[in-house]
């Protein structure tokens, strides 16, 4: 396809498709500032030592993300199916029979985290257990808040969903606050945390309107929901690995000190992939539903590959020519020692944003070995963090190779995916169908 037609396709069908994902990305820059400025407030009023306790609970809510997120998916996959199938009836079957294993799945994460909580704290060395039995009440409603999110994806319903991630940031926000400067410290802001998921799950739940059950999902339309999932697990628990296992390793390792210093880094750095999550939100179901459909496609993943790039690029390079500048506005002089690992992680941060549209992508036409790519990548991660990690530099070293490795990696496979397809298809229709 030549650069006009794709632009042609662009300014054609864009605009139509994501007038509520445009909402969703403005929504989403709110949402990841807000929960900065909480964060900064945090890095500050703490101290690096307390904020190393407090980012391990967040860094800890961001691991169990991969059963949320999957929930979403799977969820937003299959309605966006039945919602273009016009069968409102399975919508239903499948949110009721979804939240099912939503809230068992929940009990038993609220059972490791609070019943455990003497083990975290002496294997992560934090100065109280009360944080991750605090942490623990939120994770039923978390994995709940997936399923509701993905209906409200699915179904493209952007605005509502915006409303969601809004309610959970300033609740966050306000109620961490106000119990952090009563004193509650650490357990304050981790209840916060645990508040703002309650509340942001009230309101997805209100949001999805209830529709009268139809035929219970049969076994063979579980068996696909169930095949789908598991590569979109895959994808996330290596997401997961790729996005989180540095700071915990760095917890488990280092002192306190440079814990703290080392999370107020990944918390600036990680701003690139935040920032750039929307993109995929809105990329998935639109990409699934054109596929279900058989309408093209494949100029989506050049414009989510172009818009996370338009994103990343200037922060970027901001963290790489003014680190020290940024790093004392957010955080303080006492955070000023890591500064200069500040532009490593945030391009290799871009590196894994960049990745994170391929797999996304190519799971929306149902294949998951960008997914199995993605596991890889996090796993080799943890193994080289946990044989290098001799000071924070080699840390981030290990990072921008990893993750820069797994981009160039799922590139090449996306490309020999698409040759292979035109080998066996060498000319392509020239109706709506063609990629």
């Amino acid at each position: 396809m030549s650069l006009p037609s794709l632009l042609h396709r662009l300014r054609e069908r864009v605009p139509q498709s994501l007038t509520g994902g445009a909402m969703l990305l403005v929504s989403a820059t709110v949402v990841n500032l807000g929960n900065y400025i909480y964060n900064l407030i945090l890095g500050r009023w703490l101290g690096p030592a307390a904020f190393a306790d407090a980012n391990l609970i967040v860094t800890l809510f961001l691991v169990i993300t991969f059963v949320t997120v999957a929930l979403q998916t799977t969820t937003a996959k299959f309605a966006a199916m039945y919602s273009a199938s016009e069968r409102p009836a399975a919508s239903a079957e499948l949110r009721r029979w979804l939240e099912r294993g939503a809230w068992l799945s929940g009990m038993v994460g609220l059972l490791i985290f609070a019943v455990g909580a003497p083990f975290w704290q002496a294997f992560f060395h934090t100065e109280s257990a009360w944080p991750f039995v605090m942490f623990a009440l939120g994770v039923p409603f978390y994995f709940m808040l997936g399923v509701e999110r993905g209906m409200l994806q699915g179904e493209t319903r952007f605005g509502v969903l915006s409303l969601s991630y809004q309610a959970e940031m300033w609740s966050r926000l306000v109620i961490g606050i106000a119990l952090v400067a009563l004193g509650w410290s650490v357990l304050g802001a981790t209840g916060g945390l645990t508040l703002s998921l309650v509340v942001a799950w009230l309101i997805a739940r209100k949001s999805v309107p209830s529709t009268p059950s139809g035929e219970p999902l049969t076994a063979s339309e579980r068996t696909t929901i169930i095949r789908f999932a598991v590569p979109v697990v895959a994808a996330l628990i290596g997401q997961i690995l790729i996005n989180n296992s540095d700071v915990l390793i760095v917890k488990r390792f280092f002192d306190a000190n440079e814990a703290g210093l080392y999370a107020a880094v990944a918390l600036i750095g990680r701003i690139v992939f935040f920032a750039t999550w929307s993109v995929v939100t809105v990329l998935f179901p639109i990409v699934a539903q054109r596929h279900h459909r058989g309408e093209a496609h494949r100029y989506l993943l050049y414009a989510g590959l172009g818009m996370v790039l338009v994103i990343s690029a200037p922060i970027v390079a901001a963290t790489i020519f003014f680190p020290e500048l940024i790093v004392g506005l957010l955080f303080g002089a006492e955070y000023l020692a890591v500064a200069p690992l500040l532009g490593g992680y945030a391009l290799a941060t871009t590196f894994y944003a960049l990745s994170n549209v391929v797999i996304s992508y190519r799971l929306s036409l149902d294949n998951g070995g960008g997914s199995m790519l993605g596991l890889a990548g996090g796993m080799a991660q943890v193994l080289a963090l946990l044989l290098f990690h001799r000071d924070l530099n080699e840390v981030v070293l290990v990072q921008i190779y990893v993750k820069g490795g797994l981009f160039f990696a799922l590139v090449a496979w996306d490309i020999w995916l698409l040759l292979r397809q035109h080998h066996v298809r060498p000319t392509l229709a020239s109706g709506p169908t063609a990629d």
